[in-house]
């Protein structure tokens, strides 16, 4: 049976399918469920229409119930296709593939097919490196005089295995995410002068720097896109010092030239791209699992919310941060800060929309 074609999804509406729509579309994705009583047929139509305002997540709850009975749908997989590719998630290539295969050539939605599928070869342009970091229990926080207040108690901790990104995120990494997906280029809240990137151009050397001036959302953006997301604050520290308790990234010996990128000085100001060492630079000071600059270079954005009290009541088992915050978390340190900022157990907050020269992302992953 050849399978049905359908018209581009903007003209795809019922009238009593947009009807329902306008109820629907200001559900959140959290809250949203399927609506009763619609044929396959329709809650197909009305998915299509999810997609085309933008309303991706709630298009998929719609689209997994209508292909309970339309399992082969040609818009259905193609819904689908859009939707995961759009929200940054790896399989969005296997189903715009399935989509290719099962449509005739001749459909009139073949091109921008394609050029889906081109969006989601851009993950694998420049990939990510990984280290795996495996499951088990480690000393978070510090009881040590120099401490701060917000990394006591020093307390037992489990995680289960992750992929941790062997290095932070480069600018040409970050400039492949942007052509494919339009996203804003990173640009400094106080001063130009802090760009690294010319307009929409990252210029010749700075490609294998770090991406800094993006915020938080601009963090959780790129690592969807790549196919992972950011480490939550445990995953981070036990990615950094180990099993072992160490001190920082290298060991306890102190911080030295050849193993990071820091200040020598009280006052460090910004000298260009000079300021910032490219990615594999400080091979001394690699984390028990191989990672790169995990002290020094820039601060990097964190899954969790801050709350300086947290470690008092944190679960022992994958703890998440707090339910909500001011600030998220961010780890490591960066080139404008001296040496006792660099302990593995240090920890900092940031305005999540905040796009700052210093601070920039490493991605993780689930262990498969």
């Amino acid at each position: 049976m050849r399978p049905r074609v359908t018209p581009p999804l903007s003209h795809a509406c019922a009238f009593v399918v947009c009807l329902a729509l306008l109820g629907a579309g200001t559900a959140q994705a959290e809250d949203y469920k399927p609506i009763a009583g619609l044929s396959a047929k329709d809650r197909a139509v009305l998915a299509a229409n999810m997609a085309n305002q933008g309303q991706c997540k709630n298009a998929m709850v719609e689209t997994a119930e209508a292909m309970k009975d339309l399992h082969d749908d040609e818009m259905l997989i193609r819904i689908k296709g859009i939707c995961e590719t759009e929200m940054g998630r790896p399989e969005g290539k296997e189903t715009v593939m399935k989509w290719l295969k099962l449509a005739p050539q001749t459909h009139p939605e073949r091109g921008k097919m394609l050029a889906l599928l081109a969006k989601t070869q851009a993950a694998k342009e420049i990939p990510l490196e990984w280290v795996p970091v495996p499951a088990g229990e480690f000393d978070m926080g510090a009881d040590d005089p120099q401490a701060g207040a917000d990394e006591k108690p020093k307390h037992k901790v489990s995680v289960d295995a992750f992929l941790i990104g062997k290095y932070e995120v480069t600018n040409a990494q970050y400039h492949a995410f942007v052509k494919a997906t339009g996203h804003a280029v990173p640009v400094n809240d106080d001063d130009p002068k802090f760009n690294l990137w010319k307009g929409d151009i990252v210029p010749t050397g700075v490609e294998e720097l770090p991406v800094v001036n993006v915020s938080w959302d601009d963090a959780v953006a790129f690592c969807k896109w790549s196919g992972s997301r950011l480490p939550t604050e445990a995953e981070w520290e036990k990615a950094a010092r180990g099993t072992d308790g160490r001190t920082y990234p290298w060991g306890n010996e102190p911080p030295s030239g050849n193993r990071a990128n820091y200040s020598f000085d009280p006052i460090s100001l910004w000298d260009g791209p000079a300021s910032l060492a490219k990615k594999d630079q400080y091979e001394f000071g690699r984390s028990p699992y191989g990672a790169f600059e995990m002290a020094g270079n820039v601060w990097e954005w964190v899954q969790d919310w801050y709350d300086e009290n947290y470690y008092k009541s944190s679960p022992a088992k994958n703890p998440a941060g707090p339910a909500k915050g001011e600030g998220r978390v961010m780890r490591g340190a960066s080139w404008r800060n001296t040496a006792d900022i660099l302990r593995a157990a240090n920890r900092n907050k940031h305005v999540p929309t905040s796009h700052r020269v210093y601070i920039g992302i490493r991605c993780a992953k689930d262990a498969k």
